[in-house]
């Protein structure tokens, strides 16, 4: 199957976007302008990047078992490596190796433990309810307005995995061909949903703006704006999949998402913070934009060096007697 150079250009925006997120989370999001676009962008790029991923996914009569595991292995063993890297560079900065150990998985790696998640999920569920995607959407959408209610949080990123799943299978469905197009073609209405909620949004910060991560404890008096903001990033999602064109910077980003959203945070953590610490240097936005492309051509750099790129490298790959991967195949590894 024939890549989709959109797709990709879609997910090397969002890669950007998310790079530039955690530039202003780690330094600066009190600034009136930071914190508004750090708003802005956690309304949006974490689930449209799951939608993504619940595109690129196969149910079970798309492909086998065997490669429904291999896949799955080769996300846990690059979880692994990371998750040891990550509190490698943690007893670097004077704290405890072993405790960073235990918060599994560490930072932003739950995204590739949920998924695996979401991969095994969409494999085995049942075909019953896989053929009904009213019903398991809304069952996916119910999930996520109640799973802040338990006290789940980080550890095995099970609130997260529970919270974006509703993503994930409406990226599958739309693939499939399966969403109303009345609905998803409705552009005036999502245009009109993210005008009205996201000022909402903004004007209910920080209060709400702490469900955007789906790992937030909140109280029942809480699901309307919970309800809010799975509804902005429902249209926001929407919105720039319609809108983001193909171009060949963005491809690029996007072939390499998964090296760029590994690697990006040890770039913050061990270069870019303590130089901005020792000169004192400013984080308003304009900066924020210059640190962001900083960090972009250094990873290009890296990328050129096979022992950084080993490690975001599928373990098993198929023999060459098993068809060819395409794009969904191995979405998150060689897109």
């Amino acid at each position: 199957m024939a890549r989709d150079n959109r797709i990709d250009s879609i997910k090397g925006l969002l890669i950007i976007l998310v790079i530039m997120g955690h530039v202003i989370t780690t330094f600066d999001n009190q600034n009136v302008v930071n914190h508004a676009v750090m708003g802005f962008l956690y309304s949006f790029h974490m689930p449209l990047f799951i939608f993504i991923s619940g595109y690129l996914s196969k149910n079970s009569s798309q492909q086998s078992p065997r490669d429904l595991w291999r896949g799955a292995f080769n996300l846990f063993f690059t979880l692994i490596i990371f998750h040891f890297l990550c509190s490698l560079r943690i007893e670097l900065c004077g704290a405890s190796f072993m405790a960073a150990m235990k918060i599994f998985p560490f930072g932003v790696l739950w995204y590739l433990l949920s998924l695996i998640y979401w991969r095994v999920t969409l494999y085995y569920t049942p075909k019953p309810l896989l053929r009904r995607p009213a019903l398991y959407l809304g069952i996916a959408l119910a999930l996520s307005i109640l799973i802040g209610l338990s006290y789940l949080g980080n550890p095995f990123a099970l609130q997260r995995s529970a919270n974006f799943f509703f993503f994930f299978l409406l990226g599958y469905y739309f693939r499939q061909g399966a969403l109303p197009a009345r609905w998803w073609n409705n552009i005036t209405l999502h245009a009109i949903v993210a005008l009205v909620t996201l000022p909402l949004l903004f004007w209910l910060f920080p209060h709400c703006g702490g469900f955007m991560n789906g790992a937030d404890h909140y109280r029942v008096e809480d699901i309307p704006e919970k309800i809010l903001v799975l509804s902005c990033s429902t249209s926001m999602l929407v919105l720039l999949f319609h809108f983001v064109k193909d171009h060949p910077v963005l491809r690029y980003y996007g072939k390499t998402s998964m090296f760029h959203y590994m690697y990006h945070y040890f770039i913050i953590g061990m270069v870019l913070q303590p130089v901005i610490k020792r000169y004192d240097l400013p984080v308003t936005f304009p900066f924020v934009i210059l640190y962001t492309l900083v960090i972009l051509i250094t990873l290009y750099g890296m990328s050129k060096v096979k022992i950084f790129t080993w490690a975001v490298e599928p373990v098993l790959k198929r023999s060459k007697k098993e068809s060819r991967p395409s794009q969904t195949e191995s979405p998150e590894l060689k897109s």
